[in-house]
């Protein structure tokens, strides 16, 4: 009776060693559609919020009618993905640069040198908003007056009411100075629709990256190398993330409070593509901080700020890998996924870039499965989602489902529903080393019985 419980045991604590795969886990493809097939680049995809449509730019036929080589904006319906109907927003020989739309697929803004309204006959850098509830029919309006300099890369709230845009140019009288500031347009304030949320303190303007609003726009997130929270307004060269509260209150001018997230030491550092879940409570984004000890090779990883307390961010480092991972990613409703593109050796081969599904409900602890498989060789970028990330879309220039021999940069669209591939990890989790531990020890318990019973024999 005792031999066959020491084989129990040892056999117990074999198993524990080689924990199997969740049942619950998918393993098949993600169906893929190739939205766009031209033998000119589209790119610059924004999925709606609610997953019914996706902004792109492009320079390709897209509607088939003779279309120019120009860039120009165009609205895919996804409402049925497998029969997207497309509608060209835009057609001028001017460039139509970085184009976000709400989450209901009502309003798109982006930056242009041409000239919409008859108000930009000096062909400057404008920013612009489109109203599409009647697609075939779109509304332009401009948002920036024309005046020297420019204002670029803007960002539309959720609902369509905000757009967060930088510039240098002085819109409030606080801008003096010409330096590159970040600035609201509030479609519900006629009589003062432009607010400015930074003022600069050393007057260089070192903005890094364009800034993202969350769904009403009462929070705006930015990545710069300045310091903008006295005292300690000596800029270290970090590009590091910022945060802030916006309080709008018609007719007035917008009231705001900027706080600083990241607290990187040197130009060695850096925040990357600041992503809020629609509430504004928690931001995804890129970095190589190594502040928490969990990224000693200082590769690009993501990490999630939880932001509800923005005096006390607390900050969790999702990715953990030997190898960049990347620097942007996409964030659902409420933090618990996360979605990304990576060729790190930990999530893929290590040579084919891969769209990657996280679980956050831990976010100490994520697992993650694998949506794609690609072909190798395969390059993808700039990864946009629904909210809740049903619907990804991206760019890339490989034959991904094999309808692309010219290798133009086109947009393609992945449906994650209830789909992927289970990936190893590299680094087990807490409760895998437990369970090594506990494994070690039982088969040494056993072991060393096993040989107390052949000594006294």
């Amino acid at each position: 009776m005792a031999n066959k419980f020491i084989l129990f045991l040892l056999m117990f604590s074999i198993f524990l060693l080689f924990p199997g795969i969740s049942n619950s886990q998918p393993n098949q493809a993600c169906q893929l559609i190739q939205l766009t097939d031209t033998e000119r680049d589209s790119r610059d995809a924004d999925v709606c919020g609610d997953g019914t449509g996706v902004i792109f730019t492009s320079r390709g036929d897209i509607l088939n009618n003779g279309h120019p080589e120009q860039e120009d904006i165009f609205f895919a319906d996804i409402t049925d993905p497998f029969n997207p109907v497309f509608y060209q927003l835009t057609n001028t020989p001017e460039n139509d640069d970085r184009p976000s739309i709400s989450d209901d697929c009502t309003f798109v803004s982006f930056d242009s040198d041409a000239d919409y309204t008859g108000m930009n006959a000096a062909g400057e850098d404008e920013m612009f908003l489109i109203n599409i509830s009647d697609p075939n029919n779109p509304l332009f309006l401009q948002l920036t007056p024309n005046i020297a300099n420019s204002s670029i890369g803007g960002n539309i709230s959720g609902d369509g009411t905000k757009i967060v845009f930088q510039s240098n140019r002085d819109y409030t009288g606080m801008n003096g100075d010409g330096s590159r500031e970040f600035f609201v347009f509030d479609s519900l304030n006629i009589p003062i629709p432009i607010g400015q949320m930074t003022n600069d303190p050393n007057a260089d303007g070192s903005i890094i990256q364009n800034p993202t609003a969350d769904f009403d726009g009462t929070r705006v997130a930015f990545v710069s190398t300045e310091m903008y929270i006295p005292p300690n307004n000596i800029p270290n060269g970090a590009r590091q993330l910022f945060l802030v509260d916006v309080l709008y209150n018609p007719p007035n001018p917008i009231v705001t409070d900027v706080f600083q997230i990241t607290n990187l030491p040197n130009n060695d550092f850096s925040s990357t593509s600041p992503t809020f879940t629609p509430n504004g409570n928690y931001i995804l984004y890129g970095s190589n901080d190594n502040t928490g000890g969990m990224n000693p090779d200082e590769e690009r990883e993501l990490f999630l700020a939880n932001v509800t307390n923005p005096n006390a961010p607390v900050i969790t480092q999702i990715t953990k890998s030997p190898t960049f991972t990347t620097s942007s990613g996409a964030i659902n409703t409420d933090a618990t996924s996360v979605a990304f593109i990576t060729r790190s050796v930990t999530f893929s081969n290590g040579e084919d870039e891969e769209i990657i599904l996280g679980d956050t409900n831990d976010p100490n602890n994520p697992s993650f499965i694998s949506l794609t498989r690609f072909l190798a060789g395969n390059d993808i970028d700039s990864l946009s989602a629904s909210n809740d990330l049903f619907y990804m879309a991206f760019e890339s220039d490989s034959p991904i489902i094999g309808n692309n021999p010219d290798e133009s940069d086109e947009v393609f669209l992945l449906i994650n529903d209830d789909c992927g591939f289970a990936i190893g990890r590299a680094i087990p989790t807490m409760s895998e080393w437990g369970l090594i531990a506990m494994a070690g020890l039982l088969g040494i318990v056993g072991f060393m019985v096993i040989r107390r019973k052949q000594l006294a024999a």
